[in-house]
Protein backbone atom coordinates (compact mmCIF):
# COMPACT_ATOMS: atom_id res chain seq x y z
CA UNK A 1 0.00 0.00 0.00
CA UNK A 2 1.36 3.30 -1.22
CA UNK A 3 1.98 5.70 1.80
CA UNK A 4 0.05 9.14 2.28
CA UNK A 5 2.11 12.04 1.03
CA UNK A 6 1.41 15.35 3.19
CA UNK A 7 4.03 17.23 1.40
CA UNK A 8 1.52 19.41 -0.59
CA UNK A 9 -1.05 19.97 2.46
CA UNK A 10 2.54 22.08 3.64
CA UNK A 11 2.29 24.21 0.89
CA UNK A 12 -1.26 25.36 1.99
CA UNK A 13 -0.47 25.77 5.47
CA UNK A 14 1.73 28.47 5.00
CA UNK A 15 -1.27 30.73 3.71
CA UNK A 16 -3.23 29.83 6.64
CA UNK A 17 -4.66 33.08 7.06
CA UNK A 18 -6.22 32.78 3.47
CA UNK A 19 -9.49 31.62 3.23
CA UNK A 20 -9.61 28.78 0.87
CA UNK A 21 -12.07 27.19 -1.31
CA UNK A 22 -11.66 23.66 -2.26
CA UNK A 23 -13.95 21.37 -4.73
CA UNK A 24 -13.48 17.80 -4.22
CA UNK A 25 -14.35 15.25 -6.94
CA UNK A 26 -15.43 12.09 -5.04
CA UNK A 27 -14.08 8.72 -6.96
CA UNK A 28 -14.80 5.10 -5.79
CA UNK A 29 -10.65 4.54 -4.80
CA UNK A 30 -9.64 7.70 -5.74
CA UNK A 31 -10.82 11.53 -5.44
CA UNK A 32 -9.55 14.61 -6.52
CA UNK A 33 -9.05 18.26 -5.31
CA UNK A 34 -8.46 21.48 -6.03
CA UNK A 35 -7.59 24.34 -3.75
CA UNK A 36 -8.50 28.32 -4.60
CA UNK A 37 -7.58 31.10 -2.56
CA UNK A 38 -9.10 34.14 -2.23
CA UNK A 39 -8.21 35.53 -5.79
CA UNK A 40 -9.74 32.55 -7.19
CA UNK A 41 -6.37 31.03 -8.07
CA UNK A 42 -5.71 27.61 -8.24
CA UNK A 43 -3.51 26.67 -5.37
CA UNK A 44 -3.00 23.08 -5.48
CA UNK A 45 -4.69 20.35 -7.58
CA UNK A 46 -4.37 16.70 -6.29
CA UNK A 47 -5.75 13.14 -5.76
CA UNK A 48 -5.97 11.60 -2.07
CA UNK A 49 -7.90 8.35 -1.53
CA UNK A 50 -11.41 7.99 -0.71
CA UNK A 51 -10.85 6.70 2.37
CA UNK A 52 -11.51 8.14 5.90
CA UNK A 53 -7.44 7.61 7.23
CA UNK A 54 -6.18 9.49 3.86
CA UNK A 55 -9.13 12.52 4.13
CA UNK A 56 -8.10 13.31 7.45
CA UNK A 57 -4.51 13.18 6.70
CA UNK A 58 -4.69 15.92 4.20
CA UNK A 59 -7.39 17.71 5.21
CA UNK A 60 -6.66 18.20 8.94
CA UNK A 61 -3.35 20.11 7.59
CA UNK A 62 -5.36 22.66 5.94
CA UNK A 63 -7.13 25.51 7.66
CA UNK A 64 -10.63 25.78 8.03
CA UNK A 65 -11.58 26.13 4.81
CA UNK A 66 -15.01 26.03 3.01
CA UNK A 67 -15.17 22.55 0.56
CA UNK A 68 -17.60 21.59 -1.89
CA UNK A 69 -18.99 17.80 -3.16
CA UNK A 70 -21.33 16.22 -4.95
CA UNK A 71 -23.85 14.05 -3.66
CA UNK A 72 -23.03 10.39 -4.41
CA UNK A 73 -22.13 7.31 -2.76
CA UNK A 74 -18.98 8.03 -0.43
CA UNK A 75 -20.72 12.27 0.38
CA UNK A 76 -22.48 11.61 3.63
CA UNK A 77 -18.98 9.16 5.00
CA UNK A 78 -16.84 11.92 3.58
CA UNK A 79 -18.53 15.19 4.47
CA UNK A 80 -19.16 13.61 8.22
CA UNK A 81 -15.19 13.44 8.08
CA UNK A 82 -14.69 16.55 6.93
CA UNK A 83 -17.26 18.58 9.05
CA UNK A 84 -15.58 16.79 12.09
CA UNK A 85 -12.16 18.19 11.11
CA UNK A 86 -13.98 21.80 11.08
CA UNK A 87 -14.31 22.70 7.74
CA UNK A 88 -17.48 23.98 6.13
CA UNK A 89 -19.05 21.03 3.81
CA UNK A 90 -21.51 21.90 0.75
CA UNK A 91 -22.76 19.17 -0.81
CA UNK A 92 -24.38 20.18 -3.89
CA UNK A 93 -27.36 18.26 -5.92
CA UNK A 94 -26.06 16.62 -9.38
CA UNK A 95 -29.13 17.59 -11.21
CA UNK A 96 -29.00 21.19 -9.95
CA UNK A 97 -25.27 22.36 -9.99
CA UNK A 98 -23.82 24.23 -12.78
CA UNK A 99 -19.94 24.10 -13.63
CA UNK A 100 -17.89 24.34 -10.36
CA UNK A 101 -15.97 27.19 -11.14
CA UNK A 102 -19.23 29.57 -11.53
CA UNK A 103 -20.33 28.02 -8.38
CA UNK A 104 -17.44 28.51 -6.82
CA UNK A 105 -16.70 31.81 -7.37
CA UNK A 106 -20.37 32.66 -6.28
CA UNK A 107 -19.28 30.85 -2.68
CA UNK A 108 -16.06 33.24 -2.10
CA UNK A 109 -18.62 36.68 -2.56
Amino acid sequence: MKKISTVTTKKVEKNASQKLTIGLDLGDRFSWYCILDEAGEVVLEQKVATTAKAMKEVFSGMPRSRLALETGTHSPRVSRVLSELGHEVIVAHRARKRSSRVRMEGWRQ
